[in-house]
């Protein structure tokens, strides 16, 4: 069954914010010079149902983890190219592995200078961090997904 590809913000009917497809064809270059034991390189090579259900994950947890501007179609691309690079970086990866918050840093004290981290997240998506993943989306999320908020106490 070929995916329903939409705005999952708005279309309850849609399970992925990009085409297989086009998500090959955003990958091909990169995934052209990707060496074989990469996660990219891996997932090119997947099965397409895995594929696919890569895509649909990753959709689902870009559409609920961060708080949207409204998006018109060109906006939708950028998503879909993010969703498609995500699902190929996150291969082998449980998408919506719950992390362990409690060896995150929640306060430090260095001699006076006290920090309390509020809302700090151990990391972006399955307990990895993507530097690319957040400039990538910028113009795009609402401020409180973008970082970490300090408390001086």
């Amino acid at each position: 069954m070929p995916l329903i590809v939409g705005n999952l913000l708005t279309d309850p009917e849609a399970q992925s914010f990009i085409s297989l497809a086009d998500a090959l064809a955003y990958l091909e270059p990169e995934a052209a010079v990707a060496a074989p034991e990469t996660a990219m390189a891996q997932w090119i090579a997947a099965d397409e149902t895995v594929q696919e259900a890569s895509l649909v994950r990753v959709s689902r947890w870009l559409a609920g983890h961060f708080q949207w501007y409204p998006l018109g179609a060109v906006e939708l691309i950028r998503v879909g190219h993010v969703a498609a690079r995500l699902a190929a970086e996150s291969h082998g990866r449980e998408t919506f592995a719950g992390v362990d918050g409690s060896a995150a840093v929640k306060r430090e004290k260095v001699g006076p200078i006290e920090v309390e981290y509020v809302g700090a997240s151990v990391a972006d998506v399955g307990g990895l961090s993507f530097d690319w993943l957040r400039p990538m989306l910028r113009g795009l999320i609402a401020a409180p997904g973008l970082g970490i908020g300090v408390m001086v106490v």
